[in-house]
């Protein structure tokens, strides 16, 4: 990994995730089994306010090569429940997987969000992307719950 550096962005440096974060809603859309259309409406602005809204404290980290964001992943803190942190968002370039380098942003964010009071660090994992389920398990984060969410078949 001499090739990559790992670079914490400010808050006012949030929007050059932006096209990896539309890569990831791509895929998210490809893979979803009933939701597709939701992704297809997502935008990076929504996405960018509610994180901020939500969150007492963001970590945004990065991976960069030659001055290019390869991957990233965005970690937070609940406003509401400042015990409780996030891995909201991670991505790495199809080209740069399986160098460790999502491992590395994951126990970053990991040792960030504890070092921060938490006591419980969770991810979400679309319908569709359970491939990435063994890859977290590796990282202790194991299944909790099935969320299920009823589609409006006239809207969907």
């Amino acid at each position: 990994m001499t090739n990559y550096q790992l670079k914490r962005l400010d808050i006012n440096e949030i929007d050059l995730i932006r096209p990896l974060w539309e890569k990831l809603n791509l895929t998210h859309m490809d893979l979803s089994t009933h939701f597709r259309k939701r992704f297809q409406e997502a935008n990076w602005e929504n996405r960018k306010t509610k994180l901020i809204e939500k969150s007492e404290e963001l970590l945004l980290e990065t991976v960069v090569e030659k001055n290019l964001i390869i991957g990233y992943c965005i970690s937070s803190i609940d406003k509401g429940n400042n015990k409780t942190g996030e891995i909201d968002s991670i991505y790495i370039d199809e080209t740069h997987r399986k160098c460790g380098l999502g491992k590395l942003l994951i126990n970053h964010a990991v040792d960030w969000l504890i070092s921060k009071g938490t006591t419980e660090q969770k991810l979400l994992v679309g319908v569709g992307n359970e491939r990435v389920l063994d890859f977290y398990k590796q990282l202790n984060f194991m299944p909790l719950h099935i969320v299920l969410q009823r589609i409006d078949k006239d809207k969907s």
